[in-house]
């Protein structure tokens, strides 16, 4: 005799006082999940919502257990209103998503949740379809959402491919700087013995702890990070009011969450090099950095980068996750390139003749 079927989960939708009230069980469903991130937490969630997030419109269902309660499942979006062209139409994004830029997202499903919960939430998200193009970045590749969206496969649409390295870290220092770049492992030894040797004043690697410390080594990492971005014609992570509010709140609420890992280089009281990361099971991932160029002949950036590292290593972590971007230095750190995709996808007549005509411009542009 074959077991009775499980009963459906049970659908609410909830606002962002919805998503505070259950933020322990929230970040136990991200942890739990097959495919986890810091950029799905209530800590990173919770930041945006009141600073860049003020007055989202959002789509944020989560599913329950209908025998206990327990939740299952979430779907973390909000619908954001364009303008292109003269045509004001209205887009589904990830919550937490925009210039802050995240990745690793995915819809949240508990790895014990029931065969088509995924599926049940998605499809309920698209009930209403009040939207004219699901515009999705950082989509976990091998994730559940990537592999609903891929079944729309009669619907005309665009996936593109962003490169994110990820370094294994292996049990020691020695044996995971084996895997850098040859020069630039003398590089960070040289450095190292050069700034202890010419600096006139005491040379420090800590890593901020108290919340009294956060906001004066946030400042310095806004001033370090932005004066670099501004040199290259960047906007940079603290490029607008609402973006270095946003910034700070993140790691207010991540120091608060245990998961941030924030250090700095001081030469006396002089701070050289910020670098910010965050932990999420068993990865680091560097978020953002910053460093003095008028030291630059010491490496501070280097510098920082291989502290972080080393201290991921010693708190018995396994990965150390560079994130977005496929920049030439990351690849000096050993790392291998993993994905996260870009899936943009009409849903309405007006979502069809706005993707046609983008891809047309996107395709003259590229000639």
């Amino acid at each position: 005799m074959s077991a009775p079927a499980r009963p459906a989960p049970v659908l609410e939708r909830i606002d962002g006082r919805g998503l505070e009230a259950i933020a322990i069980e929230w970040d136990g469903l991200i942890a739990s999940s097959p495919t986890p991130s810091p950029f799905l937490t209530s800590a990173w969630l919770g930041a945006w919502l009141a600073t860049l997030g003020e007055g989202a419109d959002l789509e944020l269902l989560t599913a329950r257990d209908a025998d206990d309660g327990s939740l299952l499942a979430a779907a973390p979006f909000f619908v954001e209103t364009r303008t292109r062209a003269g045509m004001r139409h209205r887009v589904l994004r990830f919550l937490g998503s925009g210039p802050a830029a995240p990745d690793h997202l995915d819809l949240a499903v508990a790895a014990h949740a029931p065969a088509g919960t995924a599926a049940a939430v998605w499809a309920a998200v698209n009930r209403e379809r009040r939207w004219d193009l699901i515009d999705l970045d950082g989509v976990v590749a091998d994730g559940a959402l990537a592999r609903l969206l891929m079944r729309r496969a009669s619907d005309r649409g665009r996936v593109e491919t962003t490169p994110a390295p990820f370094l294994r870290l292996a049990p020691t220092w020695q044996a995971t700087a084996a895997t850098f770049d040859g020069a630039l492992r003398h590089s960070l030894d040289r450095q190292r013995r050069r700034l202890e040797r010419e600096s006139a004043a005491v040379v420090t690697e800590r890593m901020v702890a108290e919340p009294e410390d956060l906001e004066a080594t946030m400042t310095r990492l806004e001033r370090l990070h932005q004066a670099r971005r501004t040199e290259a014609g960047q906007r940079g992570a603290f490029g607008t009011p609402r973006l270095a509010a946003f910034q700070r709140e993140v790691a207010r609420r991540m120091l608060a969450a245990g998961r941030l890992r924030l250090w700095r280089l001081d030469v006396g009281a002089d701070t050289i090099g910020v670098i910010e990361c965050f932990r999420h099971g068993d990865t680091v991932a560097f978020y953002t950095t910053g460093f003095d160029r008028d030291w630059h002949r010491f490496g501070p950036g280097s510098r920082v980068m291989a502290v972080a590292i080393a201290a991921a290593i010693d708190e018995g972590a396994t990965g150390f996750d560079f994130l977005r971007g496929d920049e030439p230095y990351k690849r000096l750190w050993g790392t291998e390139l993993r994905h996260d995709l870009r899936m943009v996808q009409p849903m309405s007549r007006l979502g069809r003749m706005l993707f046609l005509a983008r891809e047309l411009r996107r395709r003259r542009s590229a000639a």
